[in-house]
């Protein structure tokens, strides 16, 4: 896993630890909200859950991080990944748990993500996919400077699932 640590004067973002999982857990099932950006249309056990995790974090370009509060409080996560070889950064999910939504946390998120990927990895792009059918995660991805870029660079023989849809900002 990526090592990343991004400080301003009200988040702290940072990789996720073994403190985080039942807070990242707790926002995992409450999949009515959370479907779209987690992937998961039902609920997952927790040993299953944290496994996963484990599997996943153990990859060398990838990037779990806890959003908190300054004052500590885990507020959400967002989870990625590095494609070195293009200069690309892939955005698994973003969640901000839903007490604090609508305040702008989660495009100050995005802000400081982006902004560390450009100076700190020298990524040139960042990509996501957004269910077709999630009008406020396309809204919201666009009020971030994201649009719909019809798929991958360089990509073309991938045939993607019709409900997706492939968006992107250059950096």
């Amino acid at each position: 896993m990526l090592n990343i640590h991004i400080k301003d004067d009200f988040f702290n973002i940072t990789n996720i630890d073994k403190t985080s999982i039942p807070k990242i857990y707790s926002i995992y099932r409450n999949s009515d909200d959370f479907k779209y950006a987690t992937g998961f249309f039902q609920s997952v056990e927790y040993e299953k859950f944290a496994y996963n995790i484990s599997q996943f974090i153990q990859r060398d370009n990838i990037f779990f991080l806890d959003v908190r509060l300054n004052s500590g409080e885990i507020i959400g996560l967002i989870k990625g990944a590095l494609i070195d070889k293009d200069n690309l950064a892939w955005i698994n999910s973003l969640i901000i748990d839903t007490p604090y939504q609508r305040k702008g946390y989660g495009i100050r998120v995005v802000e400081l993500l982006q902004e560390y990927l450009k100076q700190i990895c020298l990524t040139k792009a960042i990509y996501l996919s957004v269910y077709k059918n999630n009008m406020s995660g396309i809204n919201f991805w666009t009020k971030c400077g994201f649009y719909d870029c019809k798929g991958l660079p360089n990509k073309d023989d991938i045939n993607f699932n019709q409900t997706v849809q492939i968006m992107c900002k250059l950096l």
